[in-house]
């Protein structure tokens, strides 16, 4: 007969086993969960990348940040369903670049770059860009890029990621001049979905209060490289178009420059299935069209700062995503090569 020690011992012994057993299924449930609700509740979390770290550090990221699993809405369980249909799809392209290839370029879209894709299409408004917020007549003609000084930024508003932090920190001349909504790992589903994720003037706000606060008379926006690996780049160019056109709305009167998406270095985009230049270019191929070059400008900012392979420069980038800070001049170069000034602003000069 077991005596009362052993007894003791052997309850002791199933707590332990309950335990772990119940350690082992939240594990698991951490990864479905994480893994799945990666593309929404957890966009925010910077470069994730699903090969490299298992779902549920993204839960744990999450809770440290405030974000909690009971704070999934339908509408992220929806995205989530998405995302792993096209994951388990037998058509879903390879973002892998062949051996050999030399010069990095785009995957091949469907359609036409210069047709708008339906599901942006149904966002964007039918009427002419003139008739949006009263526009005088003379705004209906397609403008051509000029070189600026700094004081053109006085009436800007940057919205963007990382890439972005590096202007402000780095380019003083920009950074005296505009105002600047801009945060590590800020993505265009935080700004639809109006997120206070950055701050302004020493307060955090969400960019639709920020622009119901001040006119501005150009707005830039750049994000992207974190929003790979989040759907297809058709749902990523339905969320911008979305975006642009709420901007649009909010500040009728304003120049809206839609920056690309910058690319990596070219030795990152060879060895990295996700976060690629062919990633990256399929995702601003569905950005051009929302540009009508009166009023809405697209901008390549891959122009001031690639190889001759279509990457990034490495000499240029100390992690091969970012710009290193003093090579944010080549980008502030670029913006000044692609100002836009107003019909009565040529008239006087």
């Amino acid at each position: 007969m077991a005596s009362k020690r052993d007894r003791i011992i052997k309850k002791k012994r199933k707590k332990h086993y309950a335990l772990f057993i119940l350690i082992g299924i939240s594990t698991i449930l951490g990864t479905v969960f994480g893994y799945m609700m990666r593309s929404s509740l957890y966009a925010s979390d910077e470069m994730y990348d699903p090969k490299e770290e298992p779902g549920i550090v993204l839960v744990l990221h999450g809770i440290r940040n405030g974000i909690y699993p009971w704070n999934a809405k339908a509408e992220d369980f929806s995205m989530a369903g998405r995302t792993l249909a096209k994951l388990f799809s037998k058509d879903e392209p390879s973002s892998e670049i062949p051996s050999g290839t030399d010069i990095i370029t785009s995957e091949i879209p469907s359609e036409p770059v210069s047709e708008i894709p339906s599901e942006i299409a149904s966002e964007i408004p039918s009427e002419p860009a003139s008739e949006i917020g009263d526009t005088p007549s003379w705004e209906d003609s397609v403008k051509e890029f000029v070189r600026v000084d700094d004081d053109y930024f006085n009436d800007a508003l940057f919205i963007g990621d990382s890439r972005i932090v590096g202007l402000a920190d780095y380019v003083e001349p920009l950074y005296s001049r505009a105002d600047f909504y801009v945060k590590r790992a800020m993505t265009i589903y935080h700004i639809k979905d109006g997120k206070a994720v950055a701050t302004i003037n020493g307060e955090q706000k969400d960019v639709w209060q920020v622009l119901s606060e001040k006119q501005y008379g150009k707005i830039y926006i750049s994000v992207g490289i974190n929003e790979i690996g989040t759907g297809t780049p058709e749902y990523y160019g339905n969320a911008f178009a979305e975006v642009v056109q709420r901007i649009r709305e909010a500040q009728p009167d304003a120049y809206i420059f839609i920056i690309s998406i910058m690319h990596v270095t070219t030795n990152k985009s060879n060895n990295d299935k996700l976060y690629n230049n062919p990633n990256i270019n399929a995702r601003n191929e569905v950005l051009i069209p929302l540009a009508d070059q009166i009023r809405t400008f697209y901008i390549d900012v891959n122009e001031a700062v690639d190889d001759e392979y279509g990457g990034m420069r490495a000499d240029i980038s100390y992690d091969e995503v970012h710009l290193l800070g003093s090579c944010n001049e080549l980008f502030h170069e670029f913006l000044l090569d692609h100002g836009v000034q107003r019909p009565e602003q040529l008239s006087t000069e």
